[in-house]
């Protein structure tokens, strides 16, 4: 990152800014995974029906990519305290203020605001980390950022799940209303006070942020309404993805037409596109333990979220910090390509050990797989970040972070999206052909008759193993795909990031 980012008027305090990237990344990814894991404990606490409750889901994410891609740019413009303040004082607000709701239209309006107001955390506080800190600490920063995932994974399931039988599902937002003026606090008194840049305002592009924002917006909810409306059989649905892409293409055309365009795609060199292909093959191979596991283990172990993602044990907190620190030492030492082939074949291990699925599997038949796929989510996911930054023109810092924040809201939600649609499909064609078996061979029509409730429901059970299993397959090909995009990737240049060239 260039040392003209911002114009210093006073000393950082560094350890505040870790603590506020650290935070605000897990808060984010925490809202996220428990507005997700918790849809159904919402659903009846606001009285909703399955479709109410899936737009509430929509609306309580969407916004995000609204706002997510220019946080940087106006970060740089504004400065941070600027920019993160009013979020945070209204989405703490909103957080209070969300359970007391009944309306349903009043609902999407309040989920929609604070959706717009978190969207604003982790790309500001990721950028007052570069700003703000030494660039030896960069690896640090970047690290907390990555270890977001995990942690929200597995605290996500057990705070979703417990919270709506023991103090109240309240708590998945009031928890919120307590974080996040913490954060605010943090960067306040941690980061540098800065200058408004007049000159940056005076050519800013809100032309390409508008197009942009509203095109992955519309992008993004086409998506997460396509598996419930069936996809292109649903009018909304293709509606959103080709006014999605109509966008998309204008706003390549406007970025290519205007003096000083905000995010331009000549920004993507040989090593920063296959970073990015990086990032997109490690969210298809993440779905082994962030979708397939749990749902797994909910729709055929029966079991409840709190029960999945039961965090008090002392090895998980073990693991992520012996992750982290693996991580950062890989980057540091053996560089990010040598780090990447580490965590992609971990992650192709863990994924071949869950194509030996069978109905009997419960939590313990996982833990190689969630350990596994724990180290690698912090390895692979670091390394990849880390060669997108590497490679990047410092003079475009901006820019690089508007599309590692599209990346980071898109690509999961693209890779989840497939996923549940395959797994909906696998099921009915395996039902479909187990189910053409069942009579064969039967001599007592009589007796099967009577016993068709117990052999339905061996079907569906099967039927759900053979589709989980396919899954484990798609999450082993994507780790693979990881591997030999690693293997096109050129060494990168010397960085502070890596001790040296590799």
């Amino acid at each position: 990152m260039s040392d003209t980012l911002s114009l210093e008027i006073d000393r950082t305090r560094p350890a505040l800014v870790a603590v506020a990237v650290l935070m605000a990344a897990i808060l984010t990814a925490l809202d996220l995974r428990t507005s997700s894991v918790g849809l159904p404990d919402l659903r009846g606490a606001f009285g909703l029906s399955f479709d109410e409750g899936s737009w509430l889901a929509t609306f309580s994410t969407a916004p995000q990519v609204l706002i997510a891609p220019c946080v940087a740019w106006l970060v740089a413009a504004f400065g941070v305290r600027r920019v993160l303040t009013g979020p945070v004082i209204v989405y703490s607000a909103l957080s209070l203020v969300i359970p007391l709701v009944q309306n349903f239209e009043l609902l999407l309006s309040l989920h929609a605001v604070r959706a717009l107001m978190l969207g604003v955390f982790v790309g500001a506080t990721l950028m007052t980390a570069f700003r703000n800190l030494d660039r030896k600490y960069w690896i640090v920063a970047l690290a907390f950022y990555v270890v977001r995932i995990p942690f929200a994974q597995n605290l996500g399931l057990y705070t979703a799940g417990s919270y709506s039988q023991t103090i109240g599902w309240q708590w998945l937002y009031w928890q919120d209303a307590l974080v996040a003026p913490v954060i605010g606090v943090l960067v306040w008194f941690g980061a540098k006070s800065v200058r408004i840049d007049r000159k940056l305002l005076a050519h800013a592009d809100w032309g390409g942020m508008a197009i942009l924002g509203v095109a992955l917006t519309m992008l993004f909810v086409a998506l997460d309404q396509g598996n419930r409306l069936d996809w292109f059989r649903s009018g909304l649905v293709v509606s959103l993805l080709a006014a999605s892409v109509f966008l998309i293409v204008v706003f390549l055309l406007h970025e290519h037409s205007v003096k000083q365009p905000w995010a331009h795609i000549s920004i993507f060199t040989r090593n920063i596109a296959l970073g990015f292909l990086a990032v997109i093959s490690f969210m298809v191979a993440s779905l082994s333990s962030s979708l397939l596991a749990p749902n797994f283990l909910i729709a055929v172990a029966h079991l409840r979220p709190e029960q999945i993602g039961n965090f008090s044990a002392p090895y998980a907190f073990l693991l992520l910090i012996f992750s982290t620190i693996a991580a950062v030492v890989l980057v540091r030492t053996a560089g990010p390509r040598v780090t990447l082939i580490v965590g992609f074949s971990c992650f192709a291990l863990s994924s071949w050990l869950g194509t030996f699925l069978t109905s009997l599997w419960s939590l313990p038949e996982f833990d190689i797989v969630v350990i596994l796929q724990t180290v690698a989510e912090e390895i692979t996911f670091l390394a990849a970040v880390t060669t997108i930054f590497v490679n990047a023109n410092p003079m475009r810092a901006t820019e690089m972070t508007a599309y590692v924040q599209v990346m980071r809201l898109i690509c999961p939600e693209i890779a989840a999206t497939v996923m549940a649609t395959w797994i909906r499909q696998r099921e009915q064609l395996h039902s479909f052909l187990i189910g053409l078996h069942v009579t064969d061979g039967t001599l007592h029509l009589d007796t099967a008759r009577r016993n068709f409730t117990s052999m339905a429901s061996a079907v569906q059970r099967e039927s759900n193993v053979q589709a989980y299993i396919d899954g484990f397959w798609i999450t082993f090909y994507a780790a693979i795909v990881g591997l030999l995009v690693v293997s096109l990737m050129a060494p990168s240049p010397a960085h502070p990031l890596t001790n040296h060239p590799r």
